[in-house]
């Protein structure tokens, strides 16, 4: 049962399951092995007509995520299943001993420690940071707790959009906001080898698993290649709040813990691994001048007040860019962008596995539900980089409609826009931009990438 399942062979693997249900010892095993096999396949009607009636608590999380997937719409309110099941989550969280009350005025005084534990107050509640031995928060300047509650709070407090009552000086150190994804490795091979990277781990059990990017971050460390700090924290369930699945309050959220940890670290640039499809292009399908965007300089000058460069190692390059460096790189074989996988290799099923693994060769199933929902949307996401992994693995028959896109081709979709480089600060950008160069080609003129609008928005 074990072995089918590892190789994704889901209706084999549940044959085995079903011969174990009536086993006391082997019932709870054999039902999990069930409902992941279904979620896996996305087949989540089956899923919860399978299990919905099983009492235990891991069967019954997996009916209510599939009957929220069943269910969700842009905008529609969250069923009570979902927003029970969330609120049981959030009543299972740790909770200080000394609690604040909430302060729309004044951002650093929602923050608090104790011990080694760092709690932020927000309306609805309050989370935590389990920081590393000698974080101190009575000398952490308070421009950058007000950017942390900003990324926290963002979308939906505008007191957080208050100037910040005084300006850091700017740091010395880089820092990279690390997910020990394909991006994400990408941006960590080309910035400067004394870079912090900061993994953010959940510190409570989701479907999220940290296996595959455990290797690679055991593997830096233990190496000895590159420092990972990993930051424990629940501040995930902030948006839940907000009739939203567990998640990242805001794009910046994601690095919340080095913008906390910048004085005890001395940092002066917080990088993220957003390419040409997160910066260039809107939604990976249309281009526009991220630099003139609102949202650009925005954050570029709020990150700055707190002594913060912010920063876009790939910027310059698109995911195929990202996937061709961690190619040339010996972090590879350490590498996998699967969320579903067992810690060694991809379920072969998902949508990682198709435009991230599929192209460094590594085995995925085309025809597996979850491509096949992803390749028929329209709009397609990752448009761009969609086409291109279809194109570049002969693919393109997947889907007749876009025949028409195809008359192109995406080789320049592996190279370097080179406009991407000025988005980079001058003092980290001379090393960054050797590394991207020493790999890759640059686009040819006039540039490709300018003309991408696939769908006609």
């Amino acid at each position: 049962m074990r072995r089918a399942y590892n190789a994704g062979r889901y209706d084999e693997a549940r044959r085995h399951a079903h011969t174990l249900l009536s086993k006391p010892k082997e019932a709870e095993l054999a039902r999990s092995v069930i409902v992941r096999s279904y979620w896996n396949e996305q087949a989540f009607e089956t899923l919860v007509q399978t299990a919905e009636h099983w009492d235990d608590e891991l069967t019954q999380s997996y009916v209510a995520l599939a009957q929220e997937q069943l269910s969700s719409t842009p905008g529609k309110a969250l069923t009570p299943m979902k927003e029970s099941r969330l609120e049981r989550l959030r009543d299972a969280q740790p909770q200080p001993q000394h609690s604040l009350e909430w302060n729309p005025n004044n951002m650093p005084s929602n923050f608090s420690q104790e011990g080694l534990r760092l709690w932020f107050r927000y309306p609805q509640g309050q989370v935590y940071w389990d920081m590393p031995a000698g974080f101190d928060l009575s000398s952490t300047h308070p421009a950058l707790l007000s950017l942390a509650a900003e990324t926290l709070l963002y979308p939906w407090e505008s007191a957080t959009r208050a100037p910040f009552s005084s300006t850091r000086a700017m740091g010395g150190r880089a820092s990279l906001s690390f997910s020990a994804g394909t991006d994400s490795t990408a941006a960590a091979l080309v910035m400067p080898d004394e870079t912090l990277l900061g993994y953010h781990r959940r510190s409570f059990d989701s479907m999220l698993d940290h296996r595959n990017a455990q290797r690679l971050i055991d593997h830096l460390n233990e190496s000895g290649v590159r420092e990972v700090l990993q930051i424990e924290s629940n501040h995930e369930l902030i948006r839940t709040h907000h009739g939203k699945p567990v998640g990242f309050s805001s794009d910046f959220a994601c690095a919340v813990h080095l913008i906390l940890l910048a004085d005890h670290f001395d940092l002066g640039a917080i990088g993220f691994g957003m390419p040409i499809d997160n910066t260039y292009l809107w939604k990976g399908r249309k281009f526009r001048k991220f630099d003139e965007t609102q949202y650009c300089t925005y954050w570029i000058k709020r990150f700055a007040q707190a002594g913060l460069d912010l920063l876009f190692p790939i910027s310059s390059i698109s995911e195929a860019g990202a996937l061709m460096v961690v190619k040339d790189s010996l972090w590879l074989k350490h590498l996998n962008s699967c969320m579903r996988g067992d810690g060694t290799k991809g379920c072969e099923r998902c949508w990682k596995c198709f435009h991230k693994n599929g192209p460094l060769g590594r085995p995925f199933d085309i025809k597996a539900h979850e491509i096949q929902t992803y390749l028929n949307k329209r709009p397609m996401p990752t448009a761009t980089h969609a086409l291109w992994a279809l194109q570049s693995m002969g693919h393109e028959d997947e889907v007749p409609d876009l025949a028409h896109l195809f008359e192109r081709d995406y080789a320049w979709w592996a190279e370097i826009y080179p406009a991407g480089f000025d988005l980079l600060p001058e003092r980290w950008r001379g090393p960054i931009e050797a590394r991207i160069r020493s790999v890759l080609p640059v686009m040819n003129e006039p540039y490709e990438l300018h003309n991408v609008n696939h769908f006609d928005e």
